[in-house]
């Protein structure tokens, strides 16, 4: 963004009216909040004194853009390289990425940088960017934010990054900027490669897939993510489903979901018997004796191997139907809108 953008998007956040003081223009020790060379803003009437916390961060957000536009420190200089691992010329991302392996200012060990993507409810840039500071802050040494990009907060994370306390924090802090965390997942970026531009889109893209999964995934990386990536780009259809598994629709179709809950369990353990009965917490024989009571349909698709995989690979699908439906939010990809009932009663539709 350009200084008059960032001014704009402050003075917004704020309610109140923002100017810049030039470097030539009387100081006011009380009110000045100083960046790049001499300048400052000012935040119509407040003093220093009396700027509350969550403007602070919006501030300091501020600051920090308008710093790596002039680039006068040489913390302005380090933010700018990082910033330009999204910028949209291929030329410039890969010149940063050489600059932060250089310098060390990233690992650089031959197994490449993770990228995190936070994703977030629509925001205006400064209050991604205010976010995303807040996040390295906290998690301090585990996180160097990058920047915003396409809605999300990126950021390079290291090793030691702890997932789970990463999970709280982000709510927690998404919250007290008034912003709602929608998802968040790593992707690897390989040692070979020129950018990092794919690594953060998959980081982005897995990022929107997480915020729509079942619980039961617990995977933040885009790596294990792969086969419900391919689910979601399946069109919502219910001609298709009865078609190309009419197992699954017998299944989604019915009132008591042990027959569906059995056989999902059965084809997650790769026909495991212990794993499954583990996983459902019943006795083998229970296991066995449902399968044999299973609608023939559902048995004749569970004895052939393509019809198993789609049979498999549609009850994810309607997981994740499921999922959307529950928490409200329309599905990724799809060709029309769908009604708001339940898969099960989609399809007897």
């Amino acid at each position: 963004m350009h200084p008059p953008q960032i001014v704009d998007q402050l003075s917004h956040a704020l309610g109140r009216r923002v100017t810049i003081r030039r470097a030539d223009e009387p100081a006011d020790a009380a009110a000045d909040i100083a960046f790049g060379d001499g300048a400052a803003l000012r935040i119509g009437g407040r003093t220093r004194a009396q700027i509350s916390a969550r403007e602070w961060a919006l501030i300091d957000a501020a600051v920090h853009l308008l710093d790596m536009t002039v680039g006068a420190s040489p913390a302005a200089r380090r933010d700018r390289v990082f910033a330009n691992l999204v910028d949209d010329d291929s030329s410039v991302r890969r010149d940063a990425l050489w600059e932060l392996r250089s310098r060390r200012w990233i690992d650089g060990r031959a197994d490449g940088i993770e990228l995190l993507a936070v994703v977030l409810d629509p925001a205006p840039e400064l209050r991604i960017v205010a976010l995303g500071r807040r996040l390295a802050t906290v998690v301090h040494g585990a996180l160097q934010f990058v920047g915003a990009h396409r809605g999300a907060a990126i950021f390079v994370a290291s090793r030691s990054l702890d997932l789970d306390a990463l999970n709280t924090t982000v709510d927690a802090e998404a919250a007290a900027q008034g912003m709602t965390a929608r998802g968040f997942a790593l992707a690897a970026g390989s040692p070979d490669d020129g950018d990092v531009d794919d690594a953060v889109s998959r980081a982005i893209r897995s990022a929107h897939l997480r915020a729509t999964l079942p619980d039961q995934v617990t995977s933040v990386r885009a790596e294990d993510l792969g086969g419900w990536a391919l689910v979601q780009t399946l069109p919502r259809s219910r001609s298709l489903l009865v078609q190309a598994c009419p197992a699954a629709f017998v299944l989604a179709s019915a009132e008591d979901p042990t027959q569906r809950d059995t056989v999902e369990a059965y084809l997650d353990a790769a026909g495991r018997a212990s794993v499954a009965c583990q996983r459902l917490h019943i006795h083998r024989t229970t296991l066995y004796y449902r399968l044999e009571q299973m609608p023939e349909v559902v048995r004749e698709a569970l004895a052939d191997g393509l019809q198993r995989s789609t049979l498999h690979l549609t009850l994810k699908l309607l997981r994740l139907w499921d999922e959307e439906l529950r928490r409200g939010e329309p599905a990724a990809v799809t060709p029309a809108a769908l009604p708001r009932e339940r898969s099960a009663e989609r399809l007897r539709a």
